[in-house]
């Protein structure tokens, strides 16, 4: 699947002539912004942000956020932020996240954030066992961060400095799962499994960024590299 970032109509246009891209974005995995205006299709993953206006049909699902317009029609799903404008058919499933979101039609759901470590770990089907939780990075294919950390299989990496109040920074950063390590990473080649004492996480509610916790190191045996479902390679 290849993933496309777009923040201009011309830009769009110009993604959908290559050969690698199908027509309608079917089968693609598109993040636009800007003024851009995107119609999917098929099983096609379209993140919106901006102004940026999409059409979903068929079984598409969209992430909308800041002041992007979006049309659902058919079984598209739609996960909407900040003040998104959703406009849907009456099967198609909105999820609204915070309380902004201008939603008519579909199946509303009003999502509620994690509010506890344990809410987390419930939300993203993390399962300790023994005080110690399974995290993930995705990292590149050198095993390193986006950030530049080494997460090369078998080592146990260590935050050079460490907070439990700062959301970003300060930490190791780590997610539920696989495919939520890849949207702080996309051009990330591989992904690691991390085990994490749960006594260390640093959990924020209501932060920015709801789909990471942090803590200060990976703990033994260290990391060791899986599939995007996670599955031990």
């Amino acid at each position: 699947m290849k993933n496309v970032i777009c923040s201009t109509q011309e830009e769009l246009d110009e993604a959908l002539k290559t050969p690698e891209v199908w027509p309608n974005l079917v089968g693609g995995d598109f993040e636009v912004s800007g003024s851009a205006t995107v119609t999917a299709s098929g099983s096609a993953t379209v993140t919106a942000s901006d102004s940026a206006t999409v059409r979903a049909y068929d079984s598409a699902t969209v992430r909308a956020s800041d002041s992007a317009t979006v049309r659902a029609f058919d079984s598209a799903t739609v996960r909407a932020y900040d003040s998104a404008t959703v406009t849907a058919s009456k099967y198609v499933a909105i999820t609204k996240t915070g309380g902004r979101v201008n939603a008519t039609g579909g199946v509303q759901i009003d999502y509620q954030s994690p509010q506890s470590l344990a809410e987390w770990f419930e939300e993203y089907g993390v399962a300790p066992v023994d005080g110690i939780a399974i995290l993930y990075k995705a990292v590149g294919s050198d095993f390193k961060s986006e950030r530049g950390g080494d997460y090369t299989p078998g080592t146990t990496p260590k935050s050079d400095a460490w907070n439990t109040t700062q959301e970003c920074g300060q930490g190791l950063h780590f997610c539920g799962t696989p495919h939520h390590a890849l949207g702080f990473y996309l051009e990330a080649k591989r992904f690691v499994a991390c085990p994490v004492a749960v006594e260390s996480i640093a959990f924020t509610a209501n932060g920015n960024y709801p789909t990471k916790v942090k803590a200060p190191c990976v703990v033994a045996p260290g990391c060791y590299e899986v599939d995007i479902n996670g599955k031990k390679l």
